[in-house]
């Protein structure tokens, strides 16, 4: 009775997907499709798109289609393909996800698409679901059923639905940097059970391969976290990269090492660094500890922040050796200076008034001034002295290294140390886009002809100076702790760095590396 019963379920699950596989979309049932995609990537409009040369069929099937949406309460708009260049970027910059459905009919349409795609940029922005409409002999099912050049122009991050003709299969077109269109199924369609998915895998884990894809990859010389060594990689960044080579099947390319990360030259009108060579697209990808700042994602993306480190000013330890002839009165306040000076003048002045008998001789108050500081001295007040002794000693034996200023506005009103940031780097660009008064202050203290170009290098000239400082980031510091030649003493400024890889400006693979 068991076999027979499960005989009987599996064959009944055979005849519905083959029902699903033979069963042809009308073209009554293109509303119903196109609403369960957008309804599945939820998607906050529906932009329909066609030729500049349109014909009244598909006018008519584009209002109809837009009449049922705007009764189910979504926003629809219908434009050509010199709207979608001419629009696109306005349509990123205000409109979260759309949904962008592409009708094609003809090889002039077709045609029509691919050259747009070739114009806008990013591609992977909205979600794409392309329709082979149906007409006398499908002249293009050829080309939408086995795609081979990269026709539309797509990209590894790219999601686009393909509908051929009436095969009631969803398929996904997706491409890597080698010219050829990649496909995946996604979902079956069926009239009376909507879309059936074929995986409930994320975006990235369906498309867990790169294929041996070459990444060049350019990193910055004596950077921290970071090793070179006969062409290889190293240290924090080097070992991730592998990592992510490995997981995500591409391969390495190393670029020579550059000096510093990169700044904008406003000289030369360039970027410089590691970044100048991303948006010169000599390299793909940096690996160094790049700091996530908001003006350079105009021109490169991150990964999601690696590393979080605060940002500290840097001194060398003051000298010890020289005491101050000052610690000699800070046994005692002021006030109880004053109160013991008091009480020998006045009991002097007394002393005089009572010997002459209200007469005042300044002979004999001196007299009685040497008398009283004597009996001080030596006799009256052993306890006073055993105080003082015991203080003394305290200042002179435990005296401590202290900065002259413990906080960054005491630093810039000191005004007495010079400042150095790493050549190149974040740290020399924060006046260009940070308001607060102190720091721009203490920006200008900085000594511009002797920045380093490493970390190391920022650290032998704070040990060879005395006032001197050097902002930099905590885990810059730590990780050639062992490198530094003398004691190092620091204050907190109030910021936090971001580590992160860089890549260039709209590169497909950022979404799967955070993956």
């Amino acid at each position: 009775m068991t076999y027979a019963t499960a005989r009987l379920i599996a064959i009944f699950f055979l005849m519905l997907s083959t029902k699903l596989l033979t069963e042809s979309i009308g073209i009554s049932n293109y509303f119903r499709l196109i609403n369960d995609v957008h309804r599945y990537y939820r998607t906050s409009c529906v932009i329909f798109v066609r030729s500049d040369n349109y014909d009244l069929n598909t006018t008519t099937l584009v209002y109809t289609w837009s009449r049922e949406f705007s009764r189910h309460r979504v926003m629809t708009v219908t434009i050509t393909f010199s709207d979608l260049r001419s629009e696109y970027n306005e349509y990123w910059k205000n409109v979260t996800q759309p949904l962008f459905v592409v009708l094609l009919d003809t090889e002039d349409t077709m045609g029509e698409f691919a050259e747009t795609t070739r114009s806008i940029k990013p591609i992977s922005f909205p979600i794409w679901l392309v329709m082979f409409l149906q007409r006398p002999g499908n002249p293009l099912e050829e080309r939408c059923r086995h795609p081979t050049e990269n026709v539309f122009n797509v990209d590894f991050s790219t999601q686009m639905l393909v509908l051929c003709y009436a095969r009631p299969i969803l398929v996904e077109w997706y491409a890597i940097r080698d010219n050829r269109t990649r496909t995946f199924d996604l979902a079956l369609w069926s009239p009376d059970r909507g879309l059936l998915l074929r995986t409930r895998k994320s975006l990235y884990a369906r498309r867990s391969d790169m294929f041996g894809e070459v990444v060049r990859v350019t990193s910055v010389i004596n950077s921290p976290l970071i090793s070179h060594e006969n062409g290889t990689v190293g240290g924090f960044f080097g070992l991730l990269l592998i990592e992510l080579s490995k997981v995500m099947n591409f391969t390495v390319e190393i670029l020579d090492p550059v000096e510093g990360f990169g700044t904008w030259s406003k000289e030369k009108k360039v970027w410089t660094g590691a970044i100048g060579q991303l948006v010169a697209n000599e390299a793909d990808i940096g690996i160094s500890a790049f700091t996530m700042m908001s003006h350079r994602q105009d021109v490169i993306d991150y990964t999601i922040p690696l590393i979080r480190s605060r940002y500290r000013l840097y001194f060398k330890e003051p000298n010890t050796a020289l005491v101050e002839w000052s610690l000699y009165l800070k046994a005692f306040s002021s006030g109880t200076w004053i109160t013991l000076l008091m009480t020998i003048i006045t009991a002097s002045i007394l002393l005089t008034i009572m010997k002459t008998k209200g007469y005042l001789s300044m002979n004999l108050m001196v007299e009685n001034y040497i008398k009283v500081w004597g009996i001080y001295c030596q006799q009256g007040l052993p306890v006073i002295l055993a105080i003082y002794s015991a203080s003394l000693i305290s200042f002179l034996a435990l005296c401590t290294p202290k900065l002259p200023f413990s906080t960054l506005e005491g630093y810039v009103k000191d005004g007495s140390y010079k400042l150095i940031v790493l050549r190149n780097s974040a740290e020399y660009d924060v006046p260009t886009h940070v308001k607060d008064p102190v720091f721009l202050q203490m920006y200008e203290l900085l000594e511009e002809k002797y920045l380093p170009l490493s970390t190391t290098e920022g650290f032998e000239k704070l040990c060879e100076r005395n006032k001197l400082a050097f902002y930099t980031t905590e885990i810059f510091k730590e990780a050639i702790n062992i490198y530094i030649r003398c004691r190092i003493v620091y204050i907190e400024t109030g910021r936090i760095d971001n580590l992160a890889i860089i890549l260039t400006k709209g590169n497909p693979y950022t979404g799967f590396m955070n993956y």
